[in-house]
C-alpha cells in the first residue's frame, strides 16, 4: 500500500498514517494473507463399536474450596453424554490426574481407545 501511494504522492510521515489506515480498514485486514498455515481438513469423530471407547475430558476450575478441592474432573461418554465427575484440584499434575481417572473411569470402563480435551492446548489422543 505505502509503495503504491509513493507513486504519486508524498508527505512527512506517509508511511505511519498508511499503516493507521491499514490497520483501521475493515476491507484491508480482510484481504491480508495469513501467516498462519492452514488448518487441515475436519474429519469427523469415530463411531464407537463398544461403551466407552471415545470420551471427552475437560476441567470445570474457579469454584470456591470444599474439602480442599477447587475444580472438577468432567469425564463424558460421548455417544449417551453419560459423564462422570470427580473432585481434585487446578495444580494437578498429569500423574496426578491419572490416579482419578483410574479409580473412577478405568476400573469401571476400561481403557478408552480415544480421549478428546481441550485441557491447555491439548488435542486428540489414539491408540
Amino acid at each position: 500500500m505505502v509503495e503504491l501511494v509513493t507513486r504519486n504522492y508524498w508527505w512527512p510521515g506517509v508511511t505511519k498514517e498508511i499503516k493507521q489506515y491499514v490497520e483501521g480498514c475493515d476491507q484491508c485486514q480482510r484481504m491480508k494473507n495469513r501467516v498462519e498455515m492452514l488448518a487441515g481438513k475436519l474429519r469427523p469423530n469415530e463411531i464407537p463399536e463398544r461403551p466407552w471407547q471415545h470420551i471427552l475430558v475437560d476441567f470445570i476450575t474457579k469454584l470456591p474450596v470444599s474439602k480442599g478441592y477447587d475444580s472438577i474432573l468432567v469425564v463424558c461418554y460421548r455417544f449417551l453424554k453419560i459423564s462422570h465427575f470427580v473432585a481434585t484440584t487446578e495444580k494437578i499434575t498429569v500423574e496426578g490426574l491419572a490416579r482419578p481417572f483410574r479409580n473412577n473411569v478405568w476400573k469401571l470402563h476400561g481403557l478408552p481407545k480415544s480421549v478428546i480435551s481441550q485441557i491447555e492446548g491439548s488435542s486428540l489422543w489414539q491408540d
